[in-house]
């Protein structure tokens, strides 16, 4: 019987291959050789009777080296370490992605705003404190007719942080006492500011008792 080459024994296609080198040995078989003439049925039989048994033997060479080239693989397989993530990497995943979800909450989280302000000079400190911690949004609360002229709370503390942009206060220095104007209800503050330059910014708003549903006092007229 000719050899059968099962080539690489790691191959998944060892079972296909062995089963085609079968095939084509079987197509080039010579007839076994027979002293017995060939026109006899006795000669036909016998002859029919070798091929079946090469062909038998063949096939169960086949299926034994394939066999054992299945048997290896299970083995190797078997044997081969798998690969498995260790329960730090989960909890260091974990702690990142809580870290990420925190920070993405605070990021989008709206800026908190101030509560109104309970006197006249709360009112001026209020805003002047908001606008040294860079929370334009939050002075728009002592100073709502910014509001009003720019459209929106946020359009406002776009113009406030426009007007500190250069030179923006730092520290709130002096408020002063509320002095009443005559014939109104209104009441007059000084402040004074110091500025990241060093240079110190002075001057007085003008502030009223809020009708609105906030209540609280509120400035009028400021910078």
């Amino acid at each position: 019987m000719a050899r059968i080459d099962l080539g690489s024994e790691d191959s998944k296609d060892d079972l296909t291959e062995a089963l085609r080198q079968l095939e084509r040995q079987q197509k080039k078989a010579p007839e076994p050789a027979t002293s017995v003439p060939e026109d006899t049925e006795a000669a036909k039989r016998r002859a029919q009777r070798e091929r079946e048994a090469e062909h038998r033997r063949s096939r169960q060479d086949i299926e034994g080296a394939v066999e054992a080239i299945r048997e290896r693989q299970v083995a190797v397989e078997r044997a081969a370490p798998k690969a498995k993530r260790g329960p730090a990497l989960w909890i260091a995943l974990g702690l990142v992605a809580a870290v990420l979800i925190g920070a993405g909450v605070l990021f989008l989280k709206p800026e908190p705003l101030p509560p109104p302000a309970a006197s006249p000079q709360e009112a001026v400190r209020g805003f002047w404190d908001e606008i040294v911690k860079s929370r334009y949004q939050g002075a728009t609360i002592y100073y709502p007719g910014l509001v009003d002229k720019y459209g929106s709370r946020k359009q406002a503390a776009v113009h406030l942080e426009q007007t500190f942009r250069d030179d923006p206060p730092t520290r709130v220095g002096a408020i002063g006492e509320p002095e009443e104007l005559p014939d109104t209800a209104d009441l007059r503050v000084s402040y004074e500011v110091w500025r990241r330059s060093g240079r110190p910014r002075t001057g007085e708003f003008i502030i009223r008792k809020s009708t609105g549903e906030e209540g609280g006092y509120v400035i009028i007229i400021g910078p």
